[in-house]
């Protein structure tokens, strides 16, 4: 089934190097066309993160225009991409012994079959919220020593603030969390690297939104970006704003089709059953089907 998405959502995508940083180490995916939208924060320093997360962006690129309209295989798809990023960017630290070489992801899926029904994937600490009734809502768990420790990052030692515990380029100990939300008319979406949640409290983006929450999302994402740069700017900052203007008709597939995605589905889960335990948000999801 071909979504003509343009007529049902609302995006802006950018990236900024900020005011500290001399090279943008940022890479983001908008890709109206297939429903899909990805952010990576490249580390490492140097070349090396902005090529982490530029490898990260281009094996998604290619395997969403190269995938089937089929909600399950377009998961697997970025599943698969994701875990080859992540063994590419090993791979190229490797041969040029570089000691630190990785990225984050944060991306969204939209699903052609059931619009109620998205899918996250992640790794790290690039974020994804939502905007729904005037209430701001982080949908992802930061994958850092501070999630892991249930400890505040302020009252960290300084050298473990920030510190990752998840990300592409980290060979077998990598994993996504795949997160799967609902999705209703009117949301509006931001995925976006830590150089924006951690210039702008997530209160201060809630003041920012709401008050714009008829706005084009070029506007939202353009005035998230100034705030950021306003408010220190000291790390790159990228955002996109996904607003869903209205939700598109549910599609009853064909028996093929309902095997081809149950098949899907049964591989997906192989993929990510070797990481730890992915995160289903069920009890969010009741919450909101209520």
């Amino acid at each position: 089934m071909l979504v003509e998405w343009q007529n049902y959502i609302d995006v802006f995508a950018l990236t900024h190097v900020g005011k500290v940083r001399k090279n943008n180490e940022d890479s983001i995916l908008e890709m109206k066309n297939c429903g899909f939208f990805a952010v990576s924060d490249g580390m490492g320093g140097g070349n090396a993160g902005e090529i982490a997360s530029q490898m990260i962006v281009a094996n998604l690129k290619n395997a969403l225009e190269n995938s089937s309209g089929i909600p399950g295989e377009r998961e697997g798809n970025v599943i698969r991409a994701a875990n080859q990023a992540n063994y590419q960017i090993n791979d190229f630290a490797a041969e040029r012994h570089y000691s630190s070489m990785g990225a984050t992801l944060v991306s969204c899926l939209l699903n052609p079959w059931y619009p109620s029904v998205a899918t996250v994937l992640h790794a790290g600490d690039s974020r994804l919220y939502r905007l729904r009734d005037d209430e701001l809502e982080c949908l992802t768990e930061d994958h850092t020593v501070a999630t892991a420790s249930k400890v505040s990052e302020s009252k960290l030692a300084p050298m473990f603030r920030g510190v990752l515990t998840n990300a592409l380029g980290t060979g077998v100990e990598f994993f996504l969390e795949r997160t799967s939300i609902n999705v209703q008319r009117d949301d509006l979406y931001i995925l976006c690297s830590d150089g924006l949640s951690r210039m702008v409290t997530d209160q201060e983006i809630q003041q920012i939104c709401v008050p714009l929450i008829n706005a084009p999302s070029k506007q939202i994402c353009q005035t998230l970006i100034e705030t950021a740069l306003d408010n220190g700017g000291r790390d790159n900052v990228s955002v996109i704003v996904l607003k869903i203007k209205k939700l598109w008709k549910e599609y009853s597939p064909s028996r093929k089709e309902a095997e081809s995605e149950a098949n899907a589905q049964t591989q997906n889960l192989m993929d990510l059953s070797e990481t730890p335990q992915t995160e289903i948000i069920d009890a969010a999801l009741a919450k909101d089907n209520q």
